[in-house]
């Protein structure tokens, strides 16, 4: 999803909650395949949206640091169940980034392995590997970033062992989460 896109759905979120506490979701049940890929239940949501609007704030300034230090700074997500920003450091100087922005809602830092500009970069290239002989893919329906797991999501309208293990052989298999459901609708065609 473009990120203006995103920000316009956030506002939309913030506008229908108002100043509202967070309500508690479950823990995340996801797991590894083999391959290293995170699978993660269809319906189980990666991406939260603000609540309050020095949330939302926090958030559009940590999409910013992201977007604008994509090398070093990894995608920001707010936890349901604590309210709190996390947001994503992929090197010392992402750390640094994030540690002299102006953050004025409670977060804490993860270190993560990578940045949100390798994230899209894989999101953007997988939707090309139907060109070079990708097993299976037109069972792939969708790619978007996975803000929880600072992961690069495919969405599969079924499970593939062919298709995952392509994708593992060619991208950073921690970089890649999978979420299979055969009732996605309206998603964007990888």
């Amino acid at each position: 999803m473009p990120r203006l896109a995103w920000l316009a759905l956030l506002a939309t979120a913030v506008m229908a909650c108002g100043d509202s506490a967070p309500t508690a979701q479950p823990v995340p049940t996801s797991t590894l395949d083999q391959t290293g890929i995170l699978l993660v239940p269809a319906g189980e949501q990666v991406q939260t949206g603000p609540v309050t609007r020095d949330m939302a704030d926090a958030y559009e300034l940590a999409l910013t640091l992201a977007d604008t230090n994509g090398e070093d700074v990894g995608y920001p997500w707010i936890d349901p169940e604590t309210g709190e920003l996390i947001l994503s450091a992929a090197t010392p100087r992402g750390r640094q980034l994030i540690e002299t922005a102006q953050i004025d809602v409670p977060y804490r830092i993860r270190q993560v392995a990578h940045g949100a500009a390798e994230l899209e970069r894989i999101q953007h290239d997988a939707t090309f590997i139907g060109q070079r002989g990708a097993p299976d893919v037109q069972l792939m329906l969708m790619t978007l970033p996975d803000h929880r797991d600072n992961r690069a999501l495919i969405g599969m309208s079924a499970m593939s062992r062919p298709l995952l293990d392509y994708l593992a052989a060619h991208y950073p298999a921690d970089a890649l989460a999978v979420q299979i459901d055969p009732e996605f609708t309206g998603a964007e065609p990888a």
